[in-house]
């Protein structure tokens, strides 16, 4: 029965790629292996909807899919070979032989290295000192059993007579395309591979620690070489972990600067003063002039995050919320009255 990966997924065909990539991530937390430890039939349903959004979540994949259904890895290797007939039998032969050595040609079957994503949260108070920071995370690797070709050899596998062991086929014009009668093995009778059924790749679990530099910005991606899927080749594609910064419930972050509001007494406002202000490594006295507005900011150089590329850091941007009293004492209104007196304030 041929697979239909928009029902795997359980997305409509014309769904966008937000809507793609929800659906696989919903259904990825819920039959997760480390979810459902030892459910085989858990881990044969993770496994489906990860070969869907393989296909589905990369945008020329998709486009060969819907176009030749299951049999889009063949089909894709002709895609956008267009013959012009107007020229006459002669450029038919040149088109044709200068377009299919463009085209992807001879390719066995086989996983290959990707690179893969990975999401971390790191606090800002991380950010200012640095840290470093354990990764675990899965992957497609390829399967080690079949050499990552989903097909393993048997007592009755033979040479592929249709290409002589070379997984290549040739047409009337001498062109080269995948041998369809071993899918670019080179070999006939091979069964599929009953480690990942056929898959080529099979899920692996992988570690790795991840050192944030002082001061990186939230959205910033770090690259590991190599940490990333390995193809039957042999190579790895990278791992690039993505910085999401959380939420801070003191401190706003523009830039390498800080900014954090500090309530000060009317009185301390009216007189000038010494207030406490924190910053991220502890609280500090600043000074505030008399007549300080509500609303004024104060800048404290040094005190925001390193720069990334070293060598001193930002400013901590500091917005004074000038507090009133919430009642007042008879002597305390008699002075107010004095002073909206001298004032020359009219009630």
């Amino acid at each position: 029965m041929a697979k239909d990966f928009y029902k795997t997924l359980g997305v409509d065909r014309k769904a966008d790629d937000k809507t793609i990539k929800s659906a696989y991530r919903k259904l990825a937390r819920k039959y997760h292996p480390d979810v459902n430890p030892g459910d085989k039939a858990a881990e044969s349903k993770f496994k489906e909807i990860s070969e869907a959004y393989e296909v589905l979540g990369d945008a020329e994949k998709r486009k060969a899919y819907d176009r030749y259904g299951e049999n889009w890895e063949q089909g894709s290797n002709f895609e956008g070979v267009n013959i012009d007939f107007g020229g006459g039998f002669g450029s038919i032969f040149e088109q044709m032989f200068s377009q299919m050595n463009h085209a992807e040609g001879v390719r066995p079957r086989g996983a290959e290295p990707k690179d893969v994503t990975k999401e971390i949260e790191v606090s800002l108070e991380e950010i200012a000192s640095g840290t470093t920071r354990s990764l675990s995370y899965q992957v497609l690797d390829a399967c080690k059993s079949c050499d990552g070709t989903g097909y393993v050899r048997t007592r009755n596998s033979t040479t592929c007579a249709t290409c002589g062991g070379t997984g290549q086929s040739r047409n009337f014009f001498g062109m080269g395309s995948t041998c369809q009668a071993c899918m670019g093995t080179g070999t006939s009778n091979l069964e599929k591979c009953p480690t990942c059924r056929g898959q080529a790749t099979v899920v692996t679990n992988k570690k790795v620690e991840v050192k944030i530099p002082a001061g990186i910005a939230d959205g910033r991606k770090l690259r590991v070489p190599g940490r990333g899927s390995i193809g039957a080749n042999g190579r790895a594609g990278d791992l690039y972990v993505l910085v999401r910064e959380k939420a801070h419930p003191t401190f706003q972050r523009k830039g390498d600067d800080l900014e954090a509001e500090v309530s000060v007494p009317l009185v301390t406002a009216i007189l000038g003063g010494e207030i406490k202000v924190p910053t991220l490594k502890g609280s500090v006295t600043m000074k505030i002039p008399e007549c300080s507005q509500n609303g004024q900011f104060f800048r404290l150089s040094g005190k925001g995050m390193p720069h990334l590329s070293g060598g001193g850091a930002g400013s901590l941007m500091v917005k004074l919320k000038v507090t009133m009293p919430k009642s007042l004492s008879p002597a305390e209104r008699e002075l107010f009255e004095k002073l909206n007196s001298l004032q020359g304030v009219k009630n």
